[in-house]
């Protein structure tokens, strides 16, 4: 296969923000023998998870080129654009992505999206075609480890970012509260606080008896936690691709989700609950789980195959193979 130079635009490389995306495909390229360099303004490799590519200041893009160019945010937009690149490839993670529009007064860009719902609805606002740039998952990082998964208490495990309310942790935790009477259970949060996230989610934070933060994981120790839960919550709105609740399906939890990012992976009573935005269904979706242990398990059980699809070398290759750029 003939190499392929390819440059990567980030705002920063911390865990935040769809970075994982970018350094995950990246990898992906790297080891199918393509040139990767990543550009953000500092130029200093991720810390929180290994990059094999070639990392650079945003300032030095101007000077290199590429076969392909890739953004994803409104921040590294201009030198993105003037970057000399034979193809450029806006990719769209978010609803209401302000670098979005930008892309759309320029003709030449290609775009691509990280869901089929959100594919859906930039192809209907541009009518001009839109890349499959669906999918993202690590199966050799994020799988199953039963003997992690405690017979009790039962453990629920949520994203714990409040810093963004459309993560919607505040209103699972509304929906949690008083369950226990149902079954013992722990609720744990998980978020990394930084300097692209400086909000302490735990300030203020309307949490039950039962409830506790882990701040700044590890990827083992991320792994570790959906490994041990029963079941992952997840209440987002406006959200392109939910990492987070892929990787709990892959590591064997049981999940509860909005329609919200997961509607390529999780399907309703085969692998999750798939429940509207809304804590008396979300609180009525986790109350079964809890009651019900035999559908929980079924639901766990499902999980891990139904990643396998969206591996994010197959989504490498997936994109290259429309871009024709190999």
């Amino acid at each position: 296969m003939p190499q392929v130079r390819i440059s990567l635009f980030l705002p920063h490389v911390g865990v935040f923000g769809g970075v994982r995306r970018f350094i995950e495909l990246g990898n992906a390229w790297t080891a199918l023998g393509h040139e990767v360099t990543l550009f953000h303004p500092w130029g200093e490799p991720p810390a929180w998870l290994p990059f094999r590519g070639a990392v650079a200041r945003l300032a030095a893009a101007a000077g290199r080129r590429a076969d392909l160019a890739l953004c994803a945010d409104p921040h590294t937009y201009d030198a993105f654009a003037a970057h000399p690149a034979r193809t450029h490839l806006y990719y769209c993670v978010l609803e209401g992505d302000e670098g979005l529009k930008r892309a759309l007064r320029d003709p030449e860009m290609t775009l691509a999206a990280n869901s089929g719902a959100l594919r859906r609805a930039v192809t209907r606002r541009t009518r001009r075609p839109v890349l499959d740039g669906i999918g993202g998952i690590n199966v050799a990082q994020f799988r199953p480890d039963p003997a992690r998964r405690a017979t009790a208490p039962l453990r629920v495990l949520l994203n714990g970012r409040r810093s963004r309310p459309k993560k919607g942790t505040d209103l699972i935790l509304k929906a949690l509260r008083g369950l226990d009477r149902i079954a013992p259970f722990e609720i744990i949060l998980f978020d990394t606080v930084s300097e692209h996230n400086r909000q302490d989610p735990r300030d203020r934070a309307p949490l039950p008896a039962n409830a506790g933060f882990v701040l700044g994981p590890t990827q083992d120790q991320l792994v570790v936690l959906y490994q041990s839960a029963h079941l992952f919550v997840a209440a987002e709105r406006k959200s392109g691709w939910c990492n987070t609740a892929l990787e709990a399906l892959a590591c064997g939890a049981g999940l509860v989700c909005t329609r919200s990012g997961t509607g390529d992976f999780a399907s309703h009573r085969q692998n999750a609950l798939v429940v509207p935005r809304h804590p008396f269904f979300i609180r009525r979706a986790v109350a079964r789980l809890l009651r019900d242990p035999a559908l929980r398990e079924r639901l766990a059980a499902a999980g891990p195959a139904s990643a396998v699809p969206w591996t994010w070398d197959q989504l490498a290759r997936k994109l290259l193979d429309q871009l024709q750029v190999r």
